[in-house]
């Protein structure tokens, strides 16, 4: 081989090298689907954690269930303050390929998030679970999505957007599920 077609091989091997590190190793998923997802609320929010400006303040949180599947689900979300006290549940139906949407102020009014639990409380952790049968939590097929949009002020434009976020299933999380779909049975009642 000259010397020509030698670094022409080298050129080309360097270059494969370089792209392989683009290339991942393991299968890309949907990070954002899963039947556990978890999101942050709030409602007459007010936060400042720097010592000049005004405080940054959240009127609303309108969030948005989606069902990626031809499965009916039922959707258990649950309402949690920053230290992991509870604070309400609700549960619906998510229809095959359809959605589920509320605002935490609609959840408010309707005792679904409770003033007697957190009577102070003006954010915290959302927790979403969705199943086909109480007996299969986690184990199932069922998947969700989701979308959590603050609201600042009445003003239009005011707003910022993000999805829930996908919670990888194992025995542990399978656990928590169990528990949150336990609370949500005992405030339901």
């Amino acid at each position: 081989m000259d010397n020509l077609h030698r670094s022409f091989a080298r050129a080309a091997l360097v270059t494969a090298s370089f792209l392989v590190g683009f290339i991942p190793l393991t299968p890309v998923t949907a990070q954002d689907s899963s039947p556990y997802v978890v999101g942050h609320w709030r409602l007459n929010d007010s936060f400042k954690d720097f010592s000049t400006g005004p405080a940054i303040t959240t009127d609303n949180t309108d969030i948005v269930f989606l069902n990626p599947t031809s499965l009916t689900l039922t959707l258990e979300y649950a309402f949690f303050a920053p230290d992991g006290t509870f604070c309400g549940c609700d549960r619906d139906t998510l229809n095959a390929n359809g959605r589920t949407r509320y605002t935490m102020l609609a959840e408010k009014q309707s005792n679904i998030f409770s003033t007697k639990l957190c009577p102070t409380q003006t954010e915290g952790v959302l927790k979403s679970i969705v199943f086909t049968s109480a007996d299969k939590i986690g184990a199932d097929g069922a998947l969700q999505a989701g979308v959590q949009i603050h609201i600042f002020g009445s003003s239009p434009g005011q707003r910022s957007e993000s999805n829930l976020q996908g919670v990888s299933i194992n025995p542990t999380t399978v656990i928590e599920m169990n528990n949150i779909h336990k609370q949500c049975d005992n405030f339901i009642k």
